[in-house]
C-alpha cells in the first residue's frame, strides 16, 4: 500500500463506526477504483442511503447495503455495490436506514383476524413481535410451522405458554409443574399476571432455574424490590396500575399489606354472576372493570398518588438498574385505559382497520367508562397517567433498561399504529429520539440475546430494515415517515405497504356490509 493510500485508509477508518464497516472502509480505501466495485446478481441493493447507528446515534451517509438470503451481505460506499442479473436495486437517496421496529408487547397471533393484524404491523415497519400470551395449542402450532402466515408478517420473536393466574397456578407445586411443562413445550419465557405472593416467587425461582425469563405483572402484595432482587427480568405496564407505584409511596407498607389482604379475600370469595362478563371485558379496559367491581379502587389509587415520593422512586429505579430489571411501560395502553372515552381514540381514523365487532365492543366499553367515571375519578386517572409518564422518564434517566411495546389487543389499539403512538408518548415523556429508536430496536435485541443478528444495521445481521424519509434522530415524528420496509430480505415499497393496509380495509368493509 502506498503512503498516500495508507493515509486515506486511516482517515476513512476514523470517519466510520462499527467494526464491520471499518473493515469494509479499510478494504475500499486500499484498493483501486475498479476493485472497489462488487456486482451482485441476486438479492437486493439499497443505494445512496444514510445508515443510522443505533449504538451511538452517528450517521453514515452515502452508503449502499447488499441483501441476500435474508441477511445483510455487504455494506459499502455508494457506487461500490452494483445490482445486476435478478438483483433488485432500490434508490435510497435522502433515506435513512434503521433496523426494523420490534413490538415488544403485543397480543396478535391469538387475536381474531390475526393475519390482517400482522399485515398491518408490517405495513407500519414492525418486523418483529414479542407475543405476550400463549397456550399449549399455540406452542404446538409454532413447533409445526402453522402458527403464522408465511408472508407479509413480522418475525415471531418470543412467546410464553399459558399466563400464570390463580386458576392454573393455585399452589406452589402446581405452579412449579406449570413452569416445567411450559419449558418442555418450548415456551420462551414465563408470564405471570395474578398469583399469590408465595406462588409468584416459587414460579420465579423455578423459571430462573430453568434458564427462562420471568416476566409480567406484579401480583397484589408482591414487593417489586424483592421481585427484582429475586431475578424477575421484565415488568410490564409499570406494574400495572398502582402495584409498582406503591413502592414510591411514603405509606408503602400499609398500602401493600391492605392490597394483599383484599386479594386473598377476593380469591376465596364466591364469584358473582357478573364476574364472567367482567372477565370478558377486562382485556379491553382493566381500569374500568376494576372500578365496576370495586367502588373504592380509585380512592386508594389517589392515596398512592398523594403520598408519592420521588426520593423513594429513585431508590426503586436504582434497584432496577442494578439488577437489570427491564420495564415495558406501554404508555399508550395505560392512556387508552385511563382516558377510555377520549374523542382522540373514539374518532381515530385508523379505526377503519378494525373489525366492526371489535369496534362495537370498544364503543360499548367507552360508554360504560363515561357513565361510571365521575369528574373526581377522571381527575385521579389524569394524575395517575401524568405520574406514570414521570416514572417512565425517571427510570430511563436512572439507567433502567426500557423497551417499546403498545400491548396491542387492548381497547382503542390498532395493530402497528399503536406502536407509533407509543413512540410519540415516549417522546412526550422526555425520551430522546435516539432512546426511542433504541427501545424498539437495539434494546429488544439485548433482552432476547439477539445482538449478534439484530438491533443494528451491520454486515451479517438479519435483513429486517426500515427506510425513513426523515432523520429519526432529529424528531421521533420521522419514525412515522416510512419509505419502505425490508423483511427477511424482501423489499416492500410504500405502495406495497399501502396495499397491505388496503386489503385489511377491504376485509373490514366486507364484514361491515355483512353485518358481522
Amino acid at each position: 500500500m502506498t503512503k498516500s493510500n495508507a493515509g486515506l485508509c486511516s482517515l476513512f477508518a476514523k470517519s466510520l463506526w462499527g467494526g464491520a464497516l471499518v473493515t469494509i472502509a479499510l478494504s475500499l480505501a486500499g484498493s483501486t477504483a475498479s476493485a472497489q466495485r462488487a456486482t451482485l446478481k441476486s438479492g437486493l441493493v439499497l443505494t445512496n442511503v444514510t445508515i443510522v447507528d443505533t449504538h451511538t446515534g452517528k450517521l453514515l451517509p452515502g452508503m449502499s447495503i447488499a441483501v441476500d438470503g435474508g441477511k445483510i451481505t455487504r455494506i459499502g460506499k455508494a457506487g461500490t455495490l452494483i445490482a445486476a442479473g435478478s438483483a433488485r436495486r432500490v434508490d435510497g437517496h435522502g433515506k435513512f436506514v434503521v433496523p426494523g421496529f420490534w413490538e415488544m408487547h403485543g397480543h396478535v397471533v391469538d387475536s381474531p383476524d390475526s393475519a390482517d393484524n400482522l399485515a398491518l404491523m408490517l405495513a407500519n415497519g414492525v418486523t418483529g413481535l414479542r407475543q405476550m400470551s400463549g397456550s399449549d395449542t399455540l406452542l404446538e402450532q409454532r413447533k409445526n410451522g402453522t402458527l403464522m402466515p408465511a408472508t407479509d408478517t413480522p418475525e415471531l420473536l418470543a412467546m410464553p405458554g399459558s399466563i400464570l393466574l390463580r386458576g392454573n397456578a393455585a399452589t406452589v407445586p402446581i405452579a412449579i409443574a406449570e413452569v416445567d411443562k411450559q419449558k418442555a413445550e418450548g415456551a420462551d419465557f414465563i408470564k405471570t399476571i395474578d398469583v399469590t405472593p408465595p406462588v409468584f416467587f416459587a414460579a420465579l425461582a423455578e423459571a430462573t432455574r430453568q434458564g427462562m425469563i420471568y416476566d409480567g405483572h406484579l401480583s397484589p402484595g408482591v414487593d417489586p424490590v424483592k421481585a427484582s432482587d429475586a431475578g424477575m427480568r421484565v415488568i410490564e405496564h409499570l406494574g400495572p396500575q398502582e402495584t409498582l407505584m406503591i413502592s414510591c409511596s411514603t405509606d408503602e407498607d400499609a398500602i401493600r399489606q391492605a392490597m394483599a389482604a383484599r386479594a386473598a379475600a377476593a380469591a376465596g370469595a364466591p364469584k358473582p354472576p357478573a364476574q364472567s362478563a367482567l372477565s370478558k371485558n377486562a382485556t379491553s379496559n382493566p381500569i374500568l372493570m376494576r372500578a365496576l367491581a370495586d367502588p373504592t379502587a380509585l380512592t386508594r389509587i389517589q392515596h398512592v398518588i398523594d403520598t408519592y415520593s420521588e426520593e423513594k422512586c429513585r431508590k426503586l429505579a436504582e434497584t432496577f438498574a442494578k439488577n437489570r430489571t427491564w420495564q415495558v411501560p406501554t404508555l399508550i395502553r395505560l392512556r387508552t385505559s385511563e382516558f377510555g372515552d377520549d374523542p382522540l381514540y373514539r374518532n381515530d381514523p385508523n379505526l377503519r382497520y378494525v373489525q366492526p365487532s371489535t369496534r362495537q365492543l370498544w364503543d360499548s366499553i367507552s360508554q360504560q367508562f363515561a357513565a361510571r367515571m365521575t369528574p373526581a375519578d377522571k381527575e385521579t386517572l389524569k394524575q395517575m397517567f401524568a405520574l406514570q409518564m414521570k416514572m417512565a422518564k425517571l427510570f430511563g434517566d436512572s439507567g433502567v433498561p426500557m423497551l417499546a411495546g403498545s400491548d396491542y389487543g387492548g381497547m382503542w389499539l390498532v395493530a402497528g399504529f399503536s406502536l407509533h403512538q407509543e413512540f410519540d408518548l415516549l417522546a412526550q415523556a422526555g425520551f430522546t429520539p435516539l432512546q426511542v429508536l433504541q427501545m424498539t430496536t437495539l434494546d429488544g435485541a439485548r433482552l432476547l440475546d439477539r445482538e449478534a443478528t439484530a438491533g443494528s444495521v451491520e454486515q451479517g445481521k438479519d435483513a429486517n430494515l426500515v427506510l425513513l424519509d426523515g432523520n429519526p434522530l432529529d424528531d421521533v415524528q420521522n419514525l412515522h415517515k416510512i419509505f419502505g420496509v425490508v423483511r427477511a430480505g424482501n423489499f416492500y415499497s410504500k405502495d406495497a405497504l399501502d396495499s397491505l393496509k388496503d386489503k385489511v380495509r377491504m376485509h373490514v368493509t366486507a364484514a361491515t356490509a355483512a353485518g358481522h
